[in-house]
């Protein structure tokens, strides 16, 4: 064999293993994955609180940002996660909508730009609420 060909099939075995790590699941007692969803919810929650203490547009995009990136990466950690066989689907489920609901968010940074764009053209948009 030669040395150029062995290189290769190592490198071929390497990226085999590699392609494998990190692809599967991590499985989780029901109790691991009541800690998980909790963990999870708790970090929601607070990313989520920010957007109603947004005084200002900027203020307001980076926390739906900073809240999109926190969804993202909650829809990740459940998808890593391989819970009881009951529990599969809900888990699958929660994590889909997280994902979900982070690329439905990115027009209300637009809706928000346009009350204050009506606010400056003398509109008043008190009706519209918190937006």
């Amino acid at each position: 064999m030669t040395p150029v060909r062995a290189f290769s099939l190592c490198l071929a075995a390497l990226l085999v293993v590699l392609a494998g790590c990190g692809s599967s699941p991590k499985t989780v007692t029901k109790a691991e994955y009541q800690t998980e969803i909790q963990t999870v919810g708790a970090d929601l929650t607070a990313a989520g609180s920010q957007l109603g203490k947004s005084i200002d547009i900027a203020t307001f995009n980076e926390s739906v940002d900073n809240f999109q990136t926190h969804l993202r990466d909650a829809s990740k950690k459940l998808n890593g996660l391989a819970p009881p066989a009951n529990t599969q689907d809900a888990n699958k489920l929660l994590a889909g909508s997280f994902h979900d609901l982070a690329d439905e968010l990115e027009p209300v940074k637009d809706g928000r730009t346009a009350i204050q764009q009506l606010q400056q053209l003398g509109y008043d948009t008190s009706e519209l609420g918190a937006l």
